[in-house]
């Protein structure tokens, strides 16, 4: 495909050209789209020009797709993690393999610039083949609106969210979020950027008005579905669930649906009241993630590693495993509650491919189910490292992160 030219945009009219063609092909609704897009990527916190990647022909761009970098979480580990968005292929040039190439210069650029992952929400049965593994789980709690009616109503104050509220919600939703791997972490921008996406706030505050707790709601398919909820403690459940139903009952809703994984605090909550949890995972499709450079992302998991480790029979003790994925060594080795990671063989072979070791990182799957599955000479202090390392989580990301 010499013909074509990848790389990032160099200019304000490539820009321009570049977020066009992703508004006419991503929205029926092109204008809305483009102002969304515009302003989404230049406000974005760490977008650089060069992060809108093209693909070009005789000066036209006929590809194009939208980079954002984030920090993700996974209990005590920080990984560099850039975000697929809005992959987009004029019509006249598709099936040509351009998007193929454009997710290629884009996953080079990625290793250039030293991201450990990346990660998208894709189409089925594509992403898969450059690497991208299913590792992000879709989770909703359902309730009757009149169970959350049930408790006692509490002393609080409902009223409309305003970008006032910003450094609030994020006290709140960083105290609540530490054991959602894989959600991103935020700063203030990331909502100030995307506040279209947030007007429907609501907040709660107490009877000194602080504000305690935060939903972000909207109604469809009779339905109110809440995308993100947040207190500033565990007391302000119950006000904020109530909060909640007097937001359905507005709309005359007699169901009310949370988005978050099954350990958020408020969702653990719920679970003395009647609901419905409801837990979706497909295959090759949906929130999917890769590792850019994987000896740079398993260093990074090394202070969740040790945090595991001082909480295992394991932290008076010597042993180590290696990883074998896709015929490349990774020992990961635990010394007296230290862990030190190199690209060089030891003790424990364990085989794996790389969706096996994106699920293991992640928490997706049952570290004793893969480790069952695959090939493998372990003793039995190899078996405790590896699945006190590798233990089961919920990978989520929240809707309003998502790019």
């Amino acid at each position: 495909m010499s013909e074509y030219i990848f790389r990032g945009v160099k200019n304000k009219d490539e820009q321009h050209w570049a977020n066009d063609l992703m508004a006419k092909v991503h929205s029926r609704d092109y204008f809305e789209s483009q102002r969304w897009i515009d302003s989404f990527g230049m406000g974005y916190p760490g977008f650089e020009m060069e992060h809108t990647r093209i693909a070009m022909t005789r000066q036209e761009i006929i590809g194009a797709l939208r980079l954002t970098t984030d920090t993700i979480r996974i209990g005590e580990a920080r990984l560099r993690m850039g975000g697929f968005g809005y992959v987009t292929t004029a019509g006249a040039h598709r099936h040509k393999g351009v998007s193929r190439d454009m997710i290629r210069d884009t996953l080079h650029y990625m290793y250039m610039n030293n991201y450990h992952a990346s990660m998208l929400f894709g189409i089925p049965n594509f992403y898969h083949k450059y690497g991208f593994a299913t590792s992000i789980g879709e989770y909703a709690t359902y309730i009757d609106t009149s169970e959350a009616e049930a408790i006692d109503p509490p002393d609080y104050t409902l009223r409309q969210g305003k970008p006032g509220d910003i450094r609030a919600i994020q006290k709140m939703h960083d105290a609540n979020d530490t054991r959602t791997a894989c959600s991103l972490i935020r700063n203030a921008a990331h909502i100030s950027n995307r506040w279209e996406q947030w007007k429907s706030l609501k907040v709660i505050q107490d009877a000194q008005g602080k504000v305690c707790g935060y939903f972000v709601p909207r109604v469809e398919d009779y339905v109110l579905q809440v995308d993100e909820v947040g207190v500033l403690d565990a007391m302000d459940h119950g006000a904020l669930l109530y909060a909640c139903a007097a937001e359905a009952r507005q709309y005359s809703l007699s169901r009310i649906c949370f988005n978050a994984p099954p350990d958020f605090p408020f969702i653990r909550y719920l679970l003395q009241f009647e609901s419905t949890q409801e837990a979706k995972f497909q295959r090759n499709t949906g929130g999917m993630l890769a590792f850019i450079n994987l000896a740079e992302a398993m260093e990074s998991m090394i202070p969740e590693w040790e945090s595991l480790l001082l909480k295992s029979p394991l932290h008076e003790h010597r042993c180590e495993i290696t990883l074998w994925v896709n015929k490349q060594p990774i020992r990961i080795r635990a010394n007296m509650g230290a862990v030190d990671v190199a690209a060089t063989p030891g003790k424990n072979k364990i085989s794996l491919n790389a969706m096996e070791l994106i699920h293991l990182v992640t928490g997706y799957r049952y570290s004793e189910d893969i480790l069952d599955a695959c090939h493998r000479i372990i003793d039995a202090p190899g078996r405790l490292l590896f699945e006190t390392l590798f233990p089961k989580r919920n990978p989520y990301v929240w809707k309003l992160d998502r790019f």
